[in-house]
């Protein structure tokens, strides 16, 4: 961080030799770099994006990253002249959720339980003598 702002971006752009430039084309891949803090002795990683672009000869492939994750993805097919792209959900919904943790959420309240109940028969059978009252 050369100057003191809360925000600051290191842009990497292979198909220029001036990285500072405030608007830039991308043959192949570009990459941002975040950081957050008060100076430049006190900035923090704060994660990064990117964007390639690949060709075969039949399809254009863009893709774009998040901390290196694919978020989204284009295709361009050069005979159909069609563009098509999909984009990804990471955040589950509540459906999904009920689904992973349900059942891990219920076994851990039986398990719970059933070691309670061992407690109390254990006291009982302490108190008792070692015999079953009822």
């Amino acid at each position: 961080m050369s100057r003191s702002y809360p925000i600051w971006i290191d842009t990497y752009n292979n198909a220029y030799s001036n990285n500072g430039a405030k608007s830039q084309g991308v043959r192949d891949y570009a990459k941002s770099q975040m950081y957050i803090g008060t100076s430049a002795a006190n900035s923090y990683n704060f994660g990064s994006y990117s964007v390639s672009h690949s060709d075969n000869g039949k399809e254009k492939t863009y893709n774009f990253y998040v901390d290196g994750v694919l978020v989204k993805t284009a295709t361009y097919q050069k005979n159909k002249k069609e563009m098509q792209s999909k984009s990804f959900n990471f955040i589950p919904n509540e459906a999904e959720l009920k689904k992973q943790y349900f059942q891990k959420w219920k076994d851990e309240e039986e398990q719970k339980e059933a070691a309670f109940r061992n407690e109390r028969y254990a006291e009982r059978q302490r108190l008792n003598g070692g015999y079953n009252v009822k």
